[in-house]
């Protein structure tokens, strides 16, 4: 039988068992549901679960008998359950349905809303975009790997399910692989400690990883510290080699990604790497408009609160479409006249209270530096003069200055008592490094982006 069809019965298994109200509706959902059954042979129906809880509580006598006198009535025949660990499991299992167990972990799903026609172009993403269209539609693939970094709500989720979504509509005959990064190295992990009788987990995954056109991993830091880089390794070189495009993204300059192999890091750098910054107002503006669609007749909005939303939270597409959204809900609810800034300030109130950096001050400041860089307070009040120290300081003189507008001699008394001089000059090269130092300026956004 096919194993849809094993999916099908238990299905129905559950909701049998489901309709019976014996367990309550959080175990059930949590818990209950979380099981498998992949074959019945000679009477014996195989049902995997994959916690010790689920087993302690579907192993129960009454449940156990429960389970059974349903399945049996959905099968047509009496059967007898037999309840396994799921990775037990596959060592009973033929290799088709090991090979269909993997191909279903690396299914990929795009969000049918993130599309090419629904980004907004600005001056702030207009690489990325140009790169992540060119990958789609060019013969050749000009470069490789393509990495789009930049803080979190900015656009590069949207840009892979763009590539996804266009290659799906326009070449329904290439292979895509979409991953959140986390979810990458939970299957790489998953095959690492099963094993089947048929062959090794881990080569089935990689071979069917490998076996794709396109390669789109979304926040490549979180593979960092995991001993899943040596198969993410293998399977990145055998793509390169088969001319695959890979497309990576991450919330931060390759080279300031700690914990990933220095060799992969390297091979990030053979490729493009583009950064995404914070929308521009123009942008900003645009991305209000465009959400505005359709809700032109029903909510008048003003071009005042347009402007304000997209001087106050333009730092996160994520917030500023977020912060539309409750005006169009609230005022859907309270049914103003017009949407002007005053019903704005009102409604969004805690959120420019939350934007404030009120609750900041110089010491909190350096404590997220020093946290970034990895370093103490100690040695950054101190006198060595160590690249890392040193940029470290022009950090925090910077972002105190520009955050909360302290005197020289205050930030220079957070500074192991500085003099004011020092302090100012220290400010002036941070400004000048702003403008000239890419990774000083992805530092320095990421780092207030945690503080704010």
């Amino acid at each position: 039988m096919a194993v849809n069809s094993y999916d099908q019965i238990w299905q129905e298994t559950l909701d049998a068992v489901h309709a019976r109200h014996f367990f309550s509706e959080d175990t059930f959902n949590d818990w209950v549901r979380k099981t498998t059954l992949f074959k019945i042979e000679n009477n014996e129906a195989y049902v995997a679960y994959r916690s010790m809880i689920t087993k302690n509580i579907i192993a129960q006598p009454e449940a156990h008998t429960l389970f059974e006198s349903t399945l049996s009535k959905v099968w047509g025949d009496a059967v007898s359950i037999r309840f396994i660990d799921y990775h037990d499991m596959e060592k009973l299992m033929p290799e088709e349905i090991v090979k269909q167990r993997t191909s279903e972990m690396i299914q990929s799903h795009f969000d049918p809303h993130y599309t090419f026609e629904s980004f907004v172009e600005g001056k702030s993403n207009q690489e990325a975009y140009a790169a992540c269209m060119s990958c789609c539609t060019q013969a050749r693939h000009l470069y490789n790997p393509i990495m789009l970094y930049g803080n979190s709500g900015l656009g590069k989720t949207h840009l892979l399910h763009a590539i996804g979504n266009y290659l799906q509509k326009e070449k329904p005959e290439v292979k895509v692989f979409y991953a959140y990064s986390g979810d990458l190295v939970s299957i790489l992990l998953d095959a690492m400690k099963t094993k089947s009788v048929h062959g090794n987990t881990v080569e089935m995954v990689q071979s069917q990883l490998i076996d794709n056109d396109y390669f789109l991993i979304d926040d490549i830091q979180n593979l960092t510290q995991s001993s899943s880089q040596e198969v993410f390794f293998k399977v990145y070189n055998a793509l390169i080699a088969k001319n695959a495009q890979i497309v990576i993204t991450s919330d931060m300059h390759p080279n300031q990604l700690s914990g990933l192999q220095s060799r992969l890091v390297s091979r990030f750098a053979q490729g493009l790497i583009v950064n995404i910054q914070k929308p521009e107002f123009d942008t900003a503006r645009a991305i209000l408009q465009m959400k505005l669609k359709g809700y032109e007749e029903s909510h008048d909005v003003t071009d005042e609160v347009i402007d304000f939303l997209a001087h106050k939270f333009s730092d996160d597409v994520r917030k500023l479409e977020g912060s539309l959204n409750k005006l169009i809900f609230s005022a859907t609810i309270e049914n103003p006249d017009v949407i002007d800034i005053d019903f704005a300030r009102k409604i969004l109130d805690d959120e420019i209270i939350q934007s404030k950096p009120d609750h900041l001050s110089p010491n909190k400041i350096k404590k997220e530096v020093s946290k970034f860089y990895g370093l103490s307070y100690a040695a950054i009040e101190g006198k060595s003069r160590l690249r890392k120290l040193v940029t470290a300081r022009h950090m925090i003189v910077y972002l105190t200055r520009e955050i909360l507008g302290s005197s020289w001699t205050a930030i220079g008394q957070e500074l192991g008592n500085r003099d004011h001089s020092t302090i100012k000059s220290s400010y002036e090269r941070g400004r000048r490094l702003m403008e000239t130092d890419e990774a000083f300026r992805m530092a320095c956004d990421k780092i207030r982006s945690q503080l704010e």
